[in-house]
């Protein structure tokens, strides 16, 4: 399989709007409970600093995308902070540990000093190793911050990565 990441397209909107919502009723990785609409999608990608999508070349398919921001503004704006996600049947296939090496050089790039995710799942164990094998560090631990689905609460981590 050959995947190719490249700048976000208005037309990916649409496949970004499944996986967001897939991911969000798994109910283990995103904060938030509702679906979002295509309009929000467009909204909340276009007012990002970049958005990547991985694209399956032979189909042209969205897989996976990332948005890369600041974390914090002003004085804390040399922290890039970012959303990741990979389509359900792309999983497993090396495409997250693409789209973060990916959103590592383009930080640097941009001029950033470091990565911070303020929410890791702390039973999100995929997830966990992707960004340890990354050089991510655990910096923090928010205690029963996160409510699965099974309402059943369990902590967040807060994960760093100098660059």
């Amino acid at each position: 399989m050959s995947v190719e990441i490249r700048s976000y397209q208005k037309e990916d909107t649409a496949a970004i709007e499944l996986i967001w919502n897939h991911v969000i009723d798994e109910g283990d990785s995103f904060l938030w409970t509702e679906h979002f609409s295509r309009d929000k999608i467009i909204d909340i990608v276009t007012k990002q600093d970049q958005t990547y999508c991985a694209i399956e070349c032979e189909s042209g398919e969205v897989i996976g995308f990332y948005i890369l921001h600041k974390n914090f503004p002003g004085r804390g704006s040399h922290i890039a902070n970012a959303l990741y996600a990979v389509r359900f049947d792309y999983r497993k296939k090396g495409i997250g540990k693409m789209l973060g090496s990916h959103s590592i050089e383009v930080s640097r790039q941009s001029g950033y000093r470091a990565i911070q995710f303020n929410s890791i799942v702390s039973t999100n164990t995929a997830s966990i190793r992707l960004w340890e094998s990354l050089g991510f560090e655990r910096i923090g631990l928010v205690k029963e911050a996160f409510k699965k689905c099974d309402n059943q609460f369990v902590d967040l981590y807060v994960y760093s990565k100098r660059l």
